[in-house]
């Protein structure tokens, strides 16, 4: 079973990312919905560059994440909590966020449209695309 690994759940408010999130750090977070059960279920995934209080509260504003009308109309499940983990460098968040989206199920199953992609200006890949690649390329050819 995929395991995120991070803080929380907790209620996605702006109280709540002010009082919570303190630390003035990159790091990972999870976006999805808290069950009456305590039950979270993830529907995206991400990380912050700069700090993670900042992206959240971003995030929070712009609604990045929410399922779009049909979900609504499904009755699909509705971003209303986050996780959270700080991270001691920003490639370890890329990694971190990278490797959540495939063990959640990526695109199909997230509301992320996209793979993480990596920072502007850096030359990272993702490790779990990586391996991949490299276990088909030797499947195929060994």
């Amino acid at each position: 079973m995929a395991k995120l690994d991070m803080d929380g759940p907790l209620k996605l408010e702006e109280k709540v990312i002010l009082k919570e999130i303190i630390q003035p750090m990159p790091g990972s977070f999870a976006l999805g919905h808290l069950g009456s059960d305590r039950s979270f279920e993830v529907l995206y995934v991400g990380y912050a560059e700069k700090t993670v209080q900042e992206t959240l509260l971003y995030c929070l504003k712009k609604r990045v994440g929410q399922g779009g009308l049909m979900d609504k109309l499904t009755g699909k499940n509705q971003i209303n909590a986050f996780k959270y983990s700080y991270a001691n460098s920003l490639e370890a968040c890329f990694q971190k966020t990278c490797k959540n989206f495939h063990d959640f199920g990526g695109s199909k199953k997230l509301n992320n449209k996209n793979h993480p992609a990596p920072p502007k200006g850096s030359d990272w890949a993702c490790n779990k695309c990586t391996e991949e690649l490299s276990a088909n390329f030797k499947i195929k050819t060994g």
